[in-house]
């Protein structure tokens, strides 16, 4: 297994890479895909508990929130999918009131989250301060897991994920400061302070967890081991990015209205 994710993170890595230097109609074309994707997992999760969501409202509401978002503010676009919804409830009674609020809920939790890559590329330091979301996400996971197995003894949630453990989530902040750190002495051009890193090393990383967490949450609710299979050695989208999407938003709040 750690085989499989080790030649899945080498093949992807430097696809990541072209993709967030590129920016632009690639990222958001590229994103729009990804959210595509898991909501097509998170809609089919929650089929398993009686939900039938409106699969095909719910991808072109993701389609429609990355290119109306840079016409009109991104809460007028998710409040005209709401009253799309809404309007959409009274004219076809073969959808409950549970399957509109699961189709509405995949929206906002995937591709609205997934928006935030996007809108930190486009700041004016977006091409550095984008990375802080996969530094953070997946440092506070790798350190985790490695502390978490050699070191692991107290559980963090044993009813929503048994494996998981105070040791490896303390390893998991210390990865998380220590990279960040890292990153801005390597690249001093992000003009982000060594202190800004460690402030975004240490909550960023207690927010990745809560979203891992959230995931897991979802996921045992649902009767399922994973949310898919796409990614070899990781499992579906929602999977491998279930804490980049709690931490993207988290970031660009950070450097829209505190810096």
């Amino acid at each position: 297994m750690l085989k499989t994710r080790v030649i899945s993170a080498i093949v992807g890595l430097p696809i990541l890479f072209f993709i967030l230097i590129k920016g632009g109609n690639m990222l958001k074309i590229v994103l729009v895909l990804v959210s595509i994707l898991g909501l097509n997992e998170f809609y089919n999760a929650t089929k398993n508990i009686g939900i039938r969501p409106v699969k095909i409202f719910g991808y072109l509401s993701a389609i429609l929130l990355y290119f109306l978002e840079s016409k009109i503010a991104k809460v007028d676009v998710l409040v005209i999918i709401t009253m799309m919804l809404f309007l959409l409830f009274l004219t076809n009674k073969k959808y409950s009131l549970k399957d509109y609020a699961l189709t509405l809920m995949g929206i906002i939790y995937i591709p609205l989250f997934f928006l935030y890559i996007q809108k930190l590329r486009e700041m004016p330091e977006g091409i550095y301060i984008v990375w802080f979301v996969f530094i953070v996400s997946w440092m506070t996971d790798t350190f985790a897991y490695f502390i978490g197995r050699f070191f692991g003894k107290h559980k963090l949630a044993p009813t929503i994920s048994p494996k998981k453990t105070i040791e490896g989530g303390i390893g998991g902040i210390i990865g998380s400061v220590i990279s960040c750190g890292l990153f801005v002495w390597l690249f001093p051009q992000s003009n982000v302070t060594i202190y800004l890193s460690v402030i975004i090393g240490l909550f960023g990383s207690i927010i990745a967890q809560c979203g891992d967490l959230i995931a897991s949450f979802i996921k045992r609710n649902c009767y399922i081991k994973d949310f898919g299979n796409i990614i070899p050695g990781h499992g579906g989208i929602l999977d491998r990015f279930d804490s980049i999407l709690f931490v993207s938003p988290f970031i660009y709040f950070i450097f829209q209205y505190l810096i």
